[in-house]
């Protein structure tokens, strides 16, 4: 256990960028005033904290690419927003990793996630309670209306409350869970976490959830044969009994083309039929901020986000810029990120992979965010916590 440290002026003002932040992902869609400052502020608020001696130069390629890849797209006659906006956004992921770490208070830091998770669950319960149809039915005209998400129930009992902010949801249980042991806040923080999941009903959230918890608690699992044992037995009759739940659950999601695995195949046909008009792109791309193509079930050009967001991005970066992004990625993942902080963080990649929200904002303040709550300890020369204004022992770190 630690002593409590005291809120710095560093500190405070870091913890209040990651709320608002925060606050935007989850609240810019229902608050129209708000509406587009959730990247432009995540950007600034990372550029304005870079460390000031990194090792940079690992960014040069791909930012080079990209630039490339931006003024092509301009030439084609692109909408130049759109070709800034993916420039700024992509690479601005990358740039997340080189912010200065600095203690800050997790909780405040991701209280509009843990409200958003709230939020969430009182929907899909209250409509499960009341079992009204019109009243769900205005719900989710509502919710779409308003570009807010989806709100809908196969059966009438179970709703699913898939709304924008919900990207940050996996982000939320598995920083708390990791940070557990680090105060009563945190138990708190996992169990809306969950009821949030589980009422936003998506389900590569769930698993990933899942997959999380035996990560965490493998060793503890593992320890002894017995425990060993018992915990295998466990999931055995788990699967058994969630094997009826998880196939009626793919089956509801492949069921027609407009589902939402339908989509998903659509997207990946159109993609494949771009590709096969031009094959150069498939190497090279077709140039950051260029639309998706059309399907046969929707006009995803109409949409700068798809459920498939990471077939997006490397369609617009080909197969060579993709695998310089990745590269990128993953050194910047192991310079900047303790170990936990990179299980967290391909953790939430995991979870985005099938979802339109990755690649983007939502994961510029995850990175920024992991790499100041689990700095690796070289970068910064002490051992980092995080900081928490209540009589509690510190959220320590790695």
């Amino acid at each position: 256990m630690t002593k409590e440290r005291p809120a710095t002026k560093a500190s405070l003002l870091v913890t209040a960028g990651f709320f608002f932040a925060t606050f935007l992902l989850t609240r810019q869609s229902q608050v129209p005033a708000l509406a587009g400052l959730a990247a432009p502020f995540a950007l600034s608020f990372v550029l304005l904290r870079l460390r000031p001696q990194v090792p940079a130069l690992v960014l040069v390629p791909i930012f080079a690419y990209g630039l490339c890849s931006g003024l092509v797209s301009i030439v084609a006659g692109r909408e130049v927003s759109d070709v800034f906006r993916f420039f700024a956004i992509t690479m601005g992921t990358l740039f997340a990793f080189h912010i200065r770490p600095t203690t800050v208070s997790v909780s405040w830091s991701l209280l509009p996630v843990t409200l958003q998770a709230l939020i969430v669950a009182a929907i899909s319960i209250g409509l499960s309670l009341l079992q009204d149809p019109d009243l769900a039915f205005a719900a989710r005209s509502i919710a779409q209306e308003a570009q807010w998400g989806d709100i809908y129930s196969f059966d009438g009992l179970y709703y699913r409350v898939q709304v924008v902010g919900n990207a940050l949801l996996p982000l939320l249980f598995m920083v708390s869970l990791w940070r557990l042991g680090s105060g009563r806040v945190y138990r708190w923080m996992v169990l809306a976490s969950l009821i949030g999941l589980v009422a936003a009903g998506n389900l590569t959230y769930a698993l990933v959830a899942a997959l999380a918890a035996f990560i965490r608690y493998r060793a503890w699992l593992f320890a002894t044969s017995g425990r060993a044992t018992l915990t295998l037995l466990s999931l055995l009759v788990a699967l058994v009994l969630a094997g009826g739940a998880v196939a009626e659950a793919f089956s509801v999601k492949f069921d027609g083309g407009d589902s939402s695995m339908g989509v998903r195949f659509d997207q990946i046909d159109a993609a494949a039929r771009e590709v096969g008009d031009s094959p150069a792109s498939m190497l090279w791309g077709t140039g950051l901020g260029a639309p998706f193509p059309d399907g046969r079930e929707r006009k995803y050009s109409e949409s700068q986000y798809i459920e498939l967001q990471s077939l997006y991005l490397f369609l617009q970066l080909g197969a060579v810029g993709t695998l310089l992004y990745l590269a990128t990625l993953f050194y910047c993942a192991r310079r900047f990120l303790a170990d936990d902080g990179r299980t967290i963080f391909w953790l939430f990649l995991l979870a985005g992979s099938t979802n339109p929200y990755i690649l983007d904002t939502n994961q510029l303040v995850a990175t920024a965010l992991l790499v100041c709550v689990f700095p690796r300890r070289e970068t910064v020369g002490h051992r980092s916590r995080s900081l928490e204004w209540r009589p509690l022992p510190d959220a320590i770190g790695p």
